[in-house]
């Protein structure tokens, strides 16, 4: 059995966070939750920390560099894929971005659009990837 650790990034600036869709084909290979909106995030390199992990996703991903004590631990969950042999732990960080909303550049081979957006909208977002609306249910929750 492996295990594939998976580290993200929810970015928070200015009462909104980014969320970052999905594409329909990444690398030839059609897309987990194609046009889904979901946040920076993948898997964690041999060697790599998972929160070194979460910041390399977050520049690959939307091209945003964030101080690495800027990231708190918010999510883990953990999930049994039978069919690979592999247990999949996902970490999820949040960071604060402070000032200005920072450029996006997204990789069109991942992701197609992006959009900031305040929690009320997240959770009205009908094709929200379904780990991000446990976590943005649970911060409600919290409040």
């Amino acid at each position: 059995m492996m295990v594939k650790l998976i580290a993200h990034v929810l970015v928070h600036s200015g009462g909104a966070f980014l969320l970052i869709q999905r594409s329909e084909i990444k690398r030839g290979q059609p897309n987990v939750y194609p046009t889904y909106w979901d946040i920076p995030g993948g898997g964690v390199e041999k060697g790599e920390l998972p929160r070194d992990g979460a910041l390399r996703e977050c520049v690959e991903e939307a091209g945003v560099r964030l101080d690495r004590g800027s990231l708190k631990l918010l999510h883990e969950d953990s999930q049994l894929d039978t069919s690979k042999d592999t247990v999949f732990t996902r970490l999820v960080y949040k960071a604060e971005w402070v000032g200005e909303k920072p450029i996006i550049r997204l990789d069109p081979e991942e992701h197609t659009h992006f959009k900031w957006v305040t929690m009320a909208q997240a959770l009205e977002e009908e094709k929200l990837v379904p780990y991000l609306r446990e976590i943005f249910e649970r911060l409600r929750n919290d409040l």
